[in-house]
């Protein structure tokens, strides 16, 4: 790996119109399907905050949250709630269209920002595209792109911060270490992992400090690094009322809570259950590995071997140059995983709450490419790692537009997905309602006229069908009734039944079933038939999101109460 004496060597930026042509290109895509995806029950809970902190600013001091609520940061909800309000949005469709559409451009800036920083630490426009389109073309973030504004938005913000962080230690100059302190303190408002680069920047300077020629360059260095640290801690507390009556005391209940959440689900994780407290060390690299693309989980190992080995071999290059900021995203890829292992974090459903890995790891792939493309020594192998490269991503791009409107359970052939059913007794699927606006929208198709009386008796079901049908247009929803006293209620399922013949539509994915069809009737019956005296049983909502487990609930539903056995139960 090459390297340029100093980082701020980079050649100066101008505009890469192909580039921009990518992006629009992906906006007039999302603009063309972000109506195609469901409603994820945290949206709810998220515009519910954004409306009581915005209450809370104008003057009604009880309207926070008393629960653990309160520590979900609303620097990208808050706008949302401004942006709804702005256009005047009142009924249920506008408003989750307009916070899909919101959430999709910000997940595009995040892209926009990472190949800024690729052609600032590459200088080379074809690179920093290819960085991009990693980034951007990842199945389960892009999926969730169109409604997770929790998770998305933490990763484009990261995304944003690396390009400053990158762009003051080029510069050295205090604003643009006023500015990065601004960037981090709103990441660490969207989730307190973003503390990890209040740790990374300081570190970094500590180097400068011990490099530097003279007091007066010395003083410099630490000028800068107290006006990041306090624009960050600044702007973390002003956008984090529940700090602002007692800080010392509120940051320590935020921590406590964000890195050890209270609530524990199942999860179905290698064909057993745990709770979510109790997974294996190994969770989330498992979960990484076998849901990103194969071709860039590979350029990423090879580009962090690649940047550490360099490291290794010539500590001098790790002054203020593109090889310690490679070294650094290394870290901020590898040291959240390892702090998860180590510590056992409340860590859930898949990796979506480090999705923001992906932004240092895209990079890390450049930084693999950027590495074959200079030391390969036949222009063949040269020509044949990166033509394998562009086939990964076309490869990629194909898998998500089949895989729409359900680009979040993309699978890589790490795993078998080929045996039907088997996926879903192995792993999670699906852990939110997103595909139930699918059943929703089959049920209508099939029933073009009259009335259609939905089963919603469980809390899962009931929070999920109120969200599904509040963003259908006007005309379907007000169809569709929730009435769990009819016996004949179509029932949506989050688990295929007993029986199939009894089964009216399944949603599948790599043929394993994520939702099903049916009438409460016949399901009802198939569950006498199958069990015989055993009564009828429902789901509850912590059950749910075992998604695939092989579970039976007894009832009244205690977390406790969870054994598996031989087969899958269903909202009824």
């Amino acid at each position: 790996m090459r390297e340029t004496p100093r980082l701020a060597a980079a050649r100066p930026l101008a505009w890469n119109w192909g580039a921009l042509l990518l992006l629009a290109l992906f906006l007039a895509a999302g603009l063309a399907i972000f109506d195609d995806f469901g409603f994820n029950g945290d949206e709810a809970t998220q515009r519910s905050l954004a409306i009581a902190t915005l209450a809370y600013l104008q003057g009604s001091p009880d309207s926070l949250p008393a629960d653990s609520d309160k520590f979900y940061g609303m620097a990208f909800d808050l706008p949302l709630l401004f942006a709804e309000r702005a256009f005047g949005l009142e009924d249920g469709r506008g408003v989750w269209l307009l916070r899909h559409l919101g959430v999709h451009l910000f997940f595009l800036t995040g892209g926009l920002f990472i190949y800024l920083l690729a052609r600032r630490l590459f200088g080379n426009r074809l690179l920093a595209v290819f960085a991009m389109l990693l980034f951007l073309l990842h199945p389960l973030p892009y999926g969730h792109s169109f409604y997770n504004s929790k998770d998305i938005p933490f990763m484009a913000t990261f995304a944003v911060a690396l390009f400053l962080m990158h762009r003051a230690f080029s510069r050295g100059t205090l604003p643009s270490f006023v500015l990065l302190g601004v960037a981090v303190g709103a990441l660490a408002n969207i989730r307190i992992m973003g503390l990890m680069l209040f740790a990374a920047v300081p570190a970094l300077r500590a180097m400068d400090f011990a490099f530097a020629g003279d007091w007066r360059a010395r003083k410099r260095v630490l000028l800068a690094t107290g006006a990041f640290a306090l624009a960050g801690a600044l702007t973390a507390y002003a956008m984090l009322p529940f700090l602002w009556s007692a800080p010392a005391q509120g940051f320590a209940e935020w921590w406590a809570t964000s890195s050890n959440h209270p609530t524990v689900p199942r999860e179905l994780f290698q064909g057993k259950v745990y709770r979510s407290v109790d997974l294996p060390r190994e969770y989330i690299p498992v979960w990484f590995s076998i849901t990103t693309p194969p071709f860039a989980l590979l350029l990423g190992l090879v580009g962090a071997a690649a940047i550490l080995t360099r490291g290794a071999a010539a500590p001098a290059a790790m002054r203020n140059t593109r090889l310690r900021f490679g070294v650094a995203l290394v870290g901020c890829a590898a040291l959240p995983i390892a702090g998860d292992a180590l510590f056992n974090f409340n860590t859930l459903d898949k990796w979506r709450q480090m999705y923001f890995l992906w932004a240092p790891f895209s990079l890390l792939a450049a930084f693999g490419a950027h590495w074959l493309a200079l030391e390969l020594r036949s222009r063949r192998l040269r020509v044949a790692a990166l033509g394998a490269a562009g086939a990964g991503l076309a490869a990629t791009l194909a898998a998500m537009a089949l895989l729409h409107p359900n680009q979040q359970v993309f699978f890589n052939f790490f795993v078998d997905r080929a045996t039907p059913e088997y996926l879903r007794t192995q792993y999670v699927m699906e852990y939110w309602t997103h595909p139930m606006r699918q059943a929703v929208e089959w049920v209508i198709a099939e029933n073009p006229s009259g009335p259609i009386a939905a089963d919603a008796s469980s809390h899962s079901a009931s929070h999920s069908l109120a969200g599904q049908l509040g963003i259908l247009p006007k005309a379907s929803r007000e169809r569709v009734t929730a009435s769990p006293g009819d016996p004949d209620a179509v029932a949506f399922l989050h688990w295929p039944a007993p029986d199939p013949t009894r089964t009216l539509h399944r949603i599948k994915v790599y043929g394993n079933t994520l939702l099903t069809v049916g009438r409460k009737a016949d399901l009802r019956a198939a569950h006498e038939t199958t069990l015989s005296k055993a009564p009828i049983l429902r789901s509850a909502f912590d059950v749910w999101l075992t998604d695939g487990a092989l579970v039976y609930v007894k009832e009244p539903c205690g977390v406790e109460e969870i054994t598996t056995t031989g087969f899958t139960l269903w909202v009824v």
